[in-house]
């Protein structure tokens, strides 16, 4: 919980928040936001629009970001284990040594988007619009990535 009171003073104080009207993470925009070391596990945001963050060494354990958008943000060490992304759009994103394990990602739209060094074992990614992106995975035990819509998409395990 203190991680989180961190995260909402940081955003109050990046973004101008009046005293006592900080917003939830549903329905809302985050932008222009750096985040270091926090530990987020079970966050829910759904309906929210992050753009220009960057998360470093993040936890985000059974996180809940459903049909959120995040534009030109970068993901390094973001554990993302066992979380729901269903419906979620990532345009000109970047992930560095993510984990995606366990993860559910259903009906998501990535677009221009990097990921190197991920790891995507037992996860769930189907139905997905990809174009123009690039997986270096290094972990794809179990997975199931199938029915996905691809253009120029360069899928590189190892």
């Amino acid at each position: 919980m203190e991680n989180r009171f961190n995260l909402y003073s940081t955003m109050k104080n990046k973004n101008d928040y009046p005293s006592g009207n900080l917003p939830d993470f549903n329905e809302t925009e985050i932008k222009d936001l750096i985040m270091n070391d926090l530990n987020l596990n079970n966050l829910i945001s759904v309906k929210s629009k992050y753009s220009f963050v960057e998360f470093n060494n993040i936890l985000l354990y059974a996180a809940y970001f459903v049909q959120t958008s995040f534009q030109d943000c970068i993901f390094q060490k973001v554990d993302f284990t066992k979380s729901n992304l269903n419906e979620t759009s990532f345009t000109s994103c970047v992930f560095i040594s993510c984990s995606f394990a366990r993860a559910e990602i259903i009906g998501a739209h990535v677009i221009n988007c990097t990921f190197k060094e991920c790891n995507f074992n037992s996860i769930i990614f189907s139905e997905n619009t990809i174009s123009n992106t690039q997986f270096e995975i290094t972990d794809q035990s179990y997975a199931v990535i199938n029915d996905n819509t691809e253009t120029d998409v360069t899928w590189v395990f190892e």
